[in-house]
C-alpha cells in the first residue's frame, strides 16, 4: 500500500548523532547484502547510447539486464536510523500515508477504521470516522482523497468538503476482495490491487488480482491476473512505467503501461515484495518490509532505513516535500533526506580553467554535455562544432563542459592557462572549460567515475575509450546519452538527442 507524492533527498551529519548511530547499529544491526542477478531499468525517455566510436543505440522503455552487486554501508544505514524521527503514535496499524498538496500527510489506521491527518505544524487531527477499513490512500488533482476502503470491499473519494462517493465496487458482477494500494496515473486513471489478508474463505473474485479504472470512470479492467498477492504499487510521473508488488512471491515487478491503460513487458524489478511503496525524483524505488529499503533505477539497493516497527508503507511530503514519511504498526515516523538523494551530478565541485572552484549544482535544470577535450588530437577540431552546437542551444538551457586530460599519448600536455589560450585563439570557445583531470586510470577523477560506472548510469556508464567521449545529460540530472569520439558533435544523432532532452522533463 503506499501513496506518493515525490520528492528528492539529504543527509545532515550531527556528531551526537553520528555516535550514537554508530553504537545502536553495531548493537543491533550486523547485516551484509551482497549480489543479486537484477532488471535494470533504463529511463522512461528515449535514451541514446554509443557502445563503440562510432555507433550508437537508442532505447526507449525497454530495460536492458544487468548484474549488479549490492553492498550495504552499514555506517550510513545506522546514521539514518538515528535521523528517524517519531510523529505520532499510539495506533493501532497505520498504512496509506498520502500527502496534500501543501505537503501534510493523510494516513490510515485500519482497525480503528479512522483517517488521520499530521499537519505541517506538527498537529495531529481526526479527518474521518467510519473510514470502510482504508488502507492506501492517494490524492488526485482536483483535491479529493481517493481510497482503497477494503472493510467495504470498495475504492471511494472523499471530497474535500467529506463527501463519499464509490468509484468501484465490483467486477463481473461480483464485488471485490479488499481493495488495497492504488496509484493515480497523469490521465486520472486509477490502477489499484485487490489482494486478502485474514480469512481467505468465499474471495469475491476468482483470485488476486490488480485493476484499472478509467479516468472517465467509464471503464474498468483487470490488468493483472497472475500474482499470488499484488499488495504496493505506483507509477513513474510520466505515467510509462509501472511497479507492482507480488507480496504472496516477495516480488516487485515493473509493467509498460500502455495507451488504453493495459498493461505489458512484464519484467523483474527486484525479489523483494513490499507492503507499501514510493518513488523519489530521482527515480529511486522505495519498498517496506523488515525495514525501507531503497533500489536505484537499476535495481540496486543503495540504501536501507531502519525503523523502530515493522514499516507498512512510505510517501514523500512536508513543505519541501523532501521528507519521508514512514507508517509502521503503532506510529507514524519521518525522516529529512533533503541531501541523501540529492543527484550525484551536481554534488561535484570542479576548478575551472582558472582554478576557480565552481559547483556543478549550478547547472540543475539544464541540458549537459561533458566531453574530455585534447589540443593535439586528430579530434581537436571538434571543438569548433563543440562551440556551433553550444551557440545553437545556449539560449534554450543548455550547458557543454569542457574537461581538459592527458590519457592518451601525451595529447594534452599543457598548463591551464595554455590550455584556455590554445581553445579561445583557435575555436573562440565560450563554453565553460575546467582545470586538466583524469579520466581513467588510478588516478581518475571522482567525476568521472561516476559518469562511467554502470551501476550508477546503467548502459552509459561507459569507459573513457579516448579523447572528446561525450555525455550527455537530462534536465533531471539523468545521464541519457553517450557518444564516442567519431561521432561529430553536429552529427543529428547528438542534435536529435540533445532536442529530446531540452523538450523533456
Amino acid at each position: 500500500m503506499k501513496t506518493k507524492t515525490l520528492g528528492t533527498a539529504v543527509l545532515v551529519l550531527l556528531s551526537p548523532v553520528f555516535i550514537w548511530g554508530v553504537h545502536h547499529f553495531n548493537k543491533r544491526y550486523q547485516r551484509h547484502v551482497v549480489g543479486q542477478n537484477l532488471i535494470a531499468l533504463g529511463q522512461s525517455q528515449t535514451a541514446y547510447s554509443n557502445n563503440s566510436d562510432d555507433e550508437y543505440v537508442v532505447q526507449s522503455g525497454q530495460p536492458p539486464m544487468e548484474t549488479v552487486e549490492v553492498d550495504n554501508t552499514e555506517l550510513q544505514n545506522a546514521i539514518l536510523e538515528a535521523m528517524v524521527q517519531k510523529c505520532a503514535g499510539g495506533f493501532q496499524f497505520t498504512e496509506g500515508p498520502a500527502a496534500d498538496k501543501e505537503g501534510n500527510i493523510y494516513f490510515t489506521d485500519i482497525p480503528n477504521n479512522r483517517i488521520h491527518k499530521w499537519s505541517l505544524d506538527g498537529t495531529l487531527s481526526k479527518v474521518i470516522e467510519n473510514s470502510g477499513g482504508a488502507n492506501g490512500l492517494m490524492f488526485d488533482k482536483d483535491g479529493n482523497l481517493i481510497a482503497c476502503a477494503g472493510g467495504t470491499g470498495k475504492v471511494v473519494s472523499i471530497s474535500p468538503q467529506g463527501n463519499i462517493t464509490t468509484v468501484a465496487d465490483q467486477f463481473n458482477g461480483k464485488s471485490f476482495n479488499s481493495p488495497n494500494d492504488l496509484w493515480i496515473d497523469p490521465q486520472g486513471g486509477i490502477y489499484f490491487t485487490d489482494p486478502r489478508y485474514g480469512p481467505r474463505e468465499n474471495l469475491p473474485q476468482d483470485g488476486e488480482h490488480v485493476y484499472y479504472v478509467s479516468a472517465d470512470r467509464k471503464k474498468l479492467i483487470r490488468v493483472v491476473s497472475d500474482m499470488q498477492r499484488p499488495n504496493g504499487i505506483i507509477g513513474t510521473p510520466d505515467g510509462k512505467l509501472l511497479y507492482i508488488a507480488d507480496h504472496g512471491s516477495n516480488k516487485t515487478y515493473a509493467y509498460t503501461v500502455n495507451p488504453d491503460g493495459n498493461l505489458s513487458n512484464k519484467k523483474l524489478f527486484v525479489e523483494q515484495g513490499s507492503d507499501g511503496m514510493t518513488l523519489d525524483e530521482n527515480g529511486n524505488l522505495y519498498l517496506t518490509s523488515e525495514a525501507v529499503n531503497i533500489y536505484n533505477p537499476f535495481g540496486k539497493l543503495i540504501k536501507t532505513i531502519e525503523v523502530s516497527e515493522r514499516p507498512s508503507n512510505v510517501c514523500f511530503g512536508g513543505k519541501d516535500k523532501k521528507t519521508l514519511f514512514i507508517t509502521a504498526r503503532t506510529s507514524l515516523y519521518s525522516i529529512d533526506l533533503k541531501e541523501m538523494l540529492m543527484k550525484k551530478l551536481y554534488t561535484f565541485t570542479m576548478n575551472d580553467i582558472d582554478g576557480k572552484p565552481v559547483s556543478l549544482s549550478q547547472y540543475q535544470g539544464k541540458v549537459i554535455l561533458i566531453v574530455n577535450v585534447a589540443s593535439k588530437c586528430g579530434f581537436t577540431k571538434q571543438y569548433a562544432g563543440l562551440q556551433a552546437l553550444y551557440e545553437k542551444y545556449q539560449e534554450q538551457d543548455f550547458v557543454i563542459l569542457g574537461f581538459p586530460a592527458n590519457n592518451f599519448l601525451g595529447q594534452e600536455p599543457g598548463t591551464d592557462s595554455e590550455i584556455k589560450s590554445f581553445c579561445s585563439t583557435k575555436f573562440n570557445v565560450s563554453f565553460p572549460m575546467f582545470s586538466k583531470i583524469s579520466v581513467k586510470g588510478k588516478d581518475i577523477h571522482p567525476l568521472y567515475q561516476y559518469l562511467t560506472s554502470p551501476e550508477e548510469n546503467g548502459k552509459f556508464g561507459q569507459p573513457i575509450s579516448w579523447n572528446f567521449n561525450k555525455f550527455l545529460i537530462g534536465r533531471n540530472g539523468f545521464t541519457v546519452g553517450y557518444f564516442g569520439s567519431k561521432i561529430d558533435p553536429l552529427d543529428p544523432q547528438i542534435t536529435n538527442a540533445i532536442e529530446e532532452a531540452l523538450g523533456g522533463l
